[in-house]
């Protein structure tokens, strides 16, 4: 344990694992608490995950809903926009703390919450640190990525031309209403501002994101944990399928990876669903795909294959199934525009090639034809990997770090 004493306070809008922001707020939590500190886990739904009762969590829940899952589209949006509850009961809780000392981390309020608890912990005196799992501290939209161009949105988040541009997702209503939201959480709530510890999940995500962060809050880089157990290492070269994993969704490039695939003549698998499945029959008619796996299931199907690719079209914060595929001994071919490209060193323990460009990634995958190369490549994965796992041990130790220094610079 580090020395120091608090109470921590974790804030996020689930109860239970839907997603990995939440699975990272949530073992935090309940690692930790098994390690002897005092946790509060404050979330906006219900049920709340077991093992934080177990392991001594005071867990407060507010029993609400995602917004969008209301039955009532206004008042689901006029809780995106402001969640009252939110506000009242967060501010009890700090209230009740007040004469201690808290630390307050918060990881996801975007789904439930909404911006107003960023107003609750402006008025009491604790440091608070959030994770950015994405990019909605500065870009309304959340990911810096104009859907109608499918390709990086080239805004500074919150300019004129920011906020006329249709660059969501859905529609330009609900580009409108994202707009207000961020007006709302910077101006009304008061985030980000330079107060707030600043705790990005990859160095790649936070050098996008510090020229939009207010210039003198603390910023660092602190790796999601990943919880998968050393096994030995597989054997890629024994393997033909090469395989993407994930959410089909048109920012994650999956569709210029079965493009790619059928161009250069390989077997290709998918692991998910989502609105691009369709893009993806039809670039690549021969793709394999498994639809839906668990945790388990997606593993073993990485462990059988060649090689993961990693297309996406975002600049995705993490990409933690680059990080499993390195842990299993996979090479990983991976997009230059995305976190995953953390976890490849180009040509010794996996390949980069230029986001959204087919070609190219298929160059890359007739590379991969080559047994020698695919077992170098793998072989190095493994060992890099395993020389600092991403443990949540690890993930602890560096949130114990951080709330030590959080409360060092109250002294």
């Amino acid at each position: 344990m580090q020395p120091w004493s608090a109470t921590v306070v974790i804030i996020n809008d689930f109860g239970t694992i839907n997603g990995g922001a939440t699975k990272v707020a949530i073992d935090s939590a309940w690692r930790l608490a098994q390690r002897g500190h005092d946790v509060v886990y404050f979330c906006g739904t219900s049920p709340v995950d077991v093992r934080l009762q177990e392991a001594g969590v005071r867990v407060v829940s507010l029993g609400q809903q995602a917004s969008l899952d209301n039955p009532s589209r206004s008042k689901g949006a006029i809780q995106n926009l402001w969640n009252r509850t939110s506000r009242r009961q967060l501010s009890r809780l700090l209230t009740e703390l007040r004469n201690r000392p808290v630390v307050i981390h918060l990881h996801m309020w975007n789904k439930v919450l909404s911006p107003s608890v960023f107003s609750a912990i402006s008025d009491v005196p604790f440091p608070a640190a959030v994770t950015l799992h994405d990019y909605f501290a500065a870009c309304p939209a959340g990911g810096l990525f104009d859907y109608g161009r499918a390709a990086n949105c080239p805004l500074r988040p919150m300019s004129a031309a920011c906020v006329v541009r249709q660059c969501d997702k859905q529609s330009a209503m609900m580009k409108g209403f994202r707009v207000t939201r961020q007006v709302i959480q910077r101006h009304l709530a008061g985030f980000p501002n330079q107060r707030w510890y600043m705790v990005a999940v990859s160095d790649f995500s936070l050098r996008k994101l510090s020229p939009m962060l207010p210039p003198l809050a603390d910023r660092r880089v602190l790796l999601n944990p990943n919880d998968i157990p050393q096994a030995p290492r597989a054997d890629p070269a024994r393997n033909s399928l090469y395989v993407a994993a994930g959410r089909f969704s048109v920012e994650k490039g999956l569709a210029v990876f079965a493009k790619a695939a059928a161009v250069a003549g390989v077997p290709a698998g998918f692991v998910g669903s989502g609105e691009t499945l369709q893009s993806i029959r039809d670039a690549n008619p021969a793709a394999r795909l498994f639809g839906w796996l668990d945790h388990a299931g997606t593993l073993e199907v990485l462990r059988t294959s060649r090689a993961l690719v990693f297309p996406s079209l975002w600049p995705e914060t993490h990409g933690l199934v680059a990080a499993e595929a390195a842990a299993l001994g996979i090479p990983v071919v991976v997009s230059d525009n995305t976190a995953a490209v953390d976890f490849v060193d180009d040509g010794k323990t996996g390949l980069i090639f230029p986001s959204g460009n087919a070609d190219a990634l298929a160059d890359r995958l007739r590379l991969l034809r080559d047994d020698a190369l695919v077992r170098r490549l793998g072989n190095a994965a493994y060992d890099r990997y395993w020389v600092n796992p991403l443990t949540l041990d690890r993930h602890v130790d560096g949130l114990e770090r951080l709330y030590a220094d959080m409360l060092g610079r109250l002294n």
